[in-house]
Formats: structure tokens, C-alpha cells, sequence
């Protein structure tokens, strides 16, 4: 079912039909609902292909502990991201933050109000929602970089592929050492690529002819008008 064109899918997990019929009661005019009455059910229909978009979890079903099925749909990489509601009478911080531990968004006590229980899960399904809305745009965006990178992998290839190939000598030069030399400037020189690379300009020119266009490489960097050497 396309959840997009109908209502939100939520998904009650509770043994108890009084409780079960006042939450239908308070939420069926605005949302699409499923049942399950044990927890085998409830991690069942969760992971089925019409996921709901929030489970409501009561500690009222058999042969299941609700922070056990909390557990188990929040390590299960298809459930993990549905907000859960936990359902109790009134009870301690501890058992409340039990849930929260186990990845429980909320806990709702005895007696629902309809206000509070339609606000809650307003909430969280927002929540999601924009959560939802954020993971995929930096999945779009990650995927776009991905390309400009290969993009630009593919042009770097092409251009070295033209270097490597090409009739003329060409070389990197950067503060006199050689950092890259191409296979026809290797042979023009009389040094192998892995001779060239790292050395130092002194290796392959006189010192006479270093000190002058070291001179000359200097008055440019300083921006001076230098006499051309006859």
C-alpha cells in the first residue's frame, strides 16, 4: 500500500482488547491500524512490507517481555528506525528509563487521554519524518560527491594518459626538485623516470646555469623585470 496517498499505518502490540479498543477508539479516525496480541506478532508485522510508521508496545502480552520485543525490533536493521511508544500503568523513573535505554521514544501511562496519546505520536512521526527527510538528502548529496570524484578521477586519467604519451618532454618542478617527469623528458635528459623524481635541478644542469636561473626564478617571484640572458 502506498502510505503516501492513505493514512499513517500504526501498529498496536497489546494482549489486553480494553486497551486495545480505547486506543482504536481515540486513533482509527486519523490513522490506518494493525494488531498484534503477542510479541512473535508484533516483530512480525513490523517487519513486514507495509512497515507502520509507529509501534505502540504495552507490557500486556504473553511469552514476551515488552522491553524484550523493544530490544529485538530495535536491533533488526529493517525495524530499528520505527518509533516506539511504550504502554504501562503509572510507574518509576528506573522502569521508564529502562525503555528509553532500549531505544523507546516515549512512555504513555494508564489512564490514556486522547489529547496526550495523538500529540505523542504527532510528535514522533514528525520527528521521523524530518529524520527520514535529512538521512535522505545526505545519502543523495553522498552519492553526487561520489561522482564528482569519479568524474574528476576519470579526467585526471585522461590528462596523465596525455602526459605519459605525449612527443614533447614535460616536467613538475617545485623548489628545484623534480616531481614528476614524463617518459619523453626521461629521455631527453638521460635519466630514468625513477632517477629523476625527488632530485634536486643541481643533478642535471651546471652550477653556472643553476645560480642563473635560480636568480631569474627569484626576481620573477618578486615580481621584477629581469634582462633575458644571451
Amino acid at each position: 500500500m502506498d502510505r503516501s496517498q492513505s493514512k499513517q499505518l500504526l501498529l498496536i502490540a497489546d494482549a489486553n482488547p480494553e486497551n486495545v479498543n480505547v486506543l482504536k477508539t481515540m486513533l482509527a479516525p486519523d490513522y490506518d491500524i494493525k494488531v498484534a496480541t503477542d510479541g512473535e506478532e508484533a516483530i512480525r508485522l513490523a517487519s513486514s512490507p507495509d512497515t507502520p510508521g509507529l509501534i505502540l508496545l504495552n507490557d500486556m502480552m504473553p511469552a514476551a517481555d515488552m522491553y524484550e520485543v523493544c530490544r529485538e525490533l530495535k536491533a533488526d536493521k529493517t525495524t530499528k528506525d520505527i518509533p516506539i511508544i511504550l504502554l504501562g500503568e503509572p510507574t518509576t523513573e528506573d522502569t521508564e528509563a529502562k525503555g528509553f535505554e532500549l531505544g523507546a521514544a516515549d512512555y504513555l501511562t494508564k489512564p490514556f487521554k486522547r489529547s496526550v496519546v495523538s500529540a505523542r505520536i504527532r510528535t514522533h512521526l514528525e520527528l521521523k519524518r524530518y529524520r527520514d527527510n535529512l538521512e535522505n538528502r545526505v545519502k543523495k548529496r553522498v552519492s553526487e560527491l561520489h561522482e564528482e570524484i569519479q568524474e574528476r578521477r576519470d579526467v585526471e586519467d585522461t590528462y596523465r594518459a596525455l602526459v605519459e604519451h605525449a612527443r614533447d618532454g614535460i616536467a613538475i618542478i617545485h623548489d628545484f626538485k623534480v616531481r614528476y617527469a614524463n617518459p619523453a623528458f626521461s629521455r631527453m635528459i638521460g635519466f630514468s623516470e625513477k632517477e629523476l623524481t625527488g632530485a634536486h635541478l643541481k643533478k642535471f644542469i651546471s652550477e653556472e646555469e643553476f645560480i642563473k636561473n635560480t636568480t631569474r626564478y627569484s626576481d620573477r617571484i618578486a615580481g621584477l623585470k629581469f634582462t633575458p640572458h644571451i
